[in-house]
């Protein structure tokens, strides 16, 4: 029973003060029991400052408390305990009867309402979690990193980086980590939705699980992007045309069978960040990609809109640290990055908190306005690796990008607005050597 371990935890505190130690993340608000959370949290400051409280000492400190009320309490919890060994096992009792009454008391407290019923799903679905996902915070010494760390480096090691399947743009970004935050951002029509449908297959085909939230489009319309890349056969010839001609049929269904084979999951519609993270939780992924950030819903409303946008920002920086996963968010540049601009990271509309929460940011562009086949990807932030620009060939009639064998930085019509532009030519021609090696 609740009652029985937390007076069994105080009676191997009251054996042994240095049982205290095995008590973890367990604080004296969670104890049922007020008077036995009230009597840990002393014994909790005691053992902070390095000395034994004797009862007459815990007396002091609780002088609301009638002594013969302290004294028979003591005694009970003196005579529950049947080891300090145990401590461990005590405080991990009361944690989870705090966790149960906590979630009782949850659930008991919600009453739906159908305008907003899924808002309110999800935030009892986040309450429920966040209690099972409590846990003592770690702290480790930093010989210790060396010992756990130290042996990954320098030797030949599974690259558990994710890469999106352009060479010389991963050799800029050094690969995406676990818990990193991808913005690309981009203005409407310039390719963000093809663009990063092929970084999902490009994952997908290199043995990764992706999961896409788009929405934007409808799963349709993403797998007909995805068959119109594998099998070379134009986009709207996969939409609309009634008979193969040639030789589509076996390349469409070479396609289809690729597809088949990878391990892609797709959700369209609405959708907020507590659903996006319920959906993904239990899946395991090994990369999230939400098309288009501006179309997330929110979990309530600010009454301004780059309040909102970067609160859901924030969430998602959250998800990406809990699930232990990478997270690209696609994202719509303002209208003043029209034209042949090279854009900048304050173009990012309601920008606010994504520059901040981002670990890298590209930014994609059409150099020139004739068919839009040619794009500058630019990497406009990225914590962990460098600055740099890559020159882009597109084809629209199947969305295919492709990097460009020449990477002629004079062709990239751009305003001076990063340290990196005087400097990144010579950085660019030696990656770009690299990757033609």
């Amino acid at each position: 029973m609740v009652f029985n371990s937390e007076r069994a935890l105080i009676g191997a505190i009251l054996q042994t003060p240095q049982a205290i130690e095995a008590c973890g993340a367990l604080e004296g608000s969670m104890f049922h029991d007020g008077l036995l959370g009230r009597i840990f949290l002393e014994f909790q400051r005691a053992a902070d400052f390095g000395y034994r409280l004797t009862p007459v000492e815990l007396a002091q400190k609780l002088p609301d408390v009638p002594e013969q009320v302290l004294l028979d309490s003591l005694r009970e919890c003196a005579d529950s305990s049947i080891s300090s060994a145990a401590a461990g096992q005590y405080a991990a009792a009361v944690v989870n009867g705090y966790k149960a009454r906590e979630a009782s008391r949850i659930i008991n407290s919600v009453r739906f309402q159908p305008d907003g019923v899924e808002t309110q799903i999800g935030g009892l679905v986040s309450s429920l979690e966040g209690l099972l996902d409590s846990q003592q915070a770690e702290v480790c010494q930093i010989k210790d990193i060396v010992s756990r760390e130290a042996e990954q480096h320098f030797c030949a090691r599974p690259d558990k980086m994710l890469h999106l399947g352009f060479p010389r743009l991963d050799r800029y970004l050094g690969g995406i980590e676990q818990g990193d935050i991808m913005v690309i951002g981009a203005r409407p029509a310039v390719g963000k939705s093809a663009f990063v449908t092929q970084i999902l297959l490009n994952m997908a085909q290199a043995g990764k699980r992706v999961i896409l939230f788009s929405l934007e489009m409808s799963s349709r319309q993403v797998y007909e992007r995805m068959a119109s890349r594998l099998s070379g056969i134009d986009l709207q010839r996969i939409r609309l045309a009634e008979a193969f001609l040639r030789d589509e049929g076996p390349r469409f269904e070479s396609a289809n069978k690729t597809l088949r084979n990878l391990d892609i999951w797709i959700s369209d519609g609405s959708k907020s960040v507590s659903q996006i993270r319920g959906m993904c939780r239990h899946m395991q992924p090994d990369c999230i990609i939400v098309d288009y950030l501006q179309l997330v819903r929110p979990e309530r409303r600010y009454g301004n809109r780059a309040a909102e946008v970067g609160e859901i920002s924030k969430a998602f920086k959250a998800v990406a640290m809990e699930l232990h996963c990478p997270i690209i968010l696609l994202s719509q540049l303002n209208r003043l990055s029209e034209g042949a601009k090279e854009p900048g990271m304050s173009e990012l509309r309601e920008s606010g908190d994504i520059e901040q929460d981002a670990s890298q940011i590209l930014l994609l562009w059409n150099l020139d306005n004739v068919d839009g086949s040619k794009k500058g990807i630019k990497v406009a932030k990225n914590r962990q690796g460098a600055l740099g620009k890559v020159y882009l060939d597109f084809s629209g009639v199947t969305m295919t990008f492709e990097e460009s064998h020449v990477q002629d930085y004079t062709g990239f019509k751009r305003t001076r607005e990063t340290p990196f532009d005087e400097r990144e030519k010579g950085s660019a021609s030696s990656c770009a050597k690299e990757g033609l090696k």
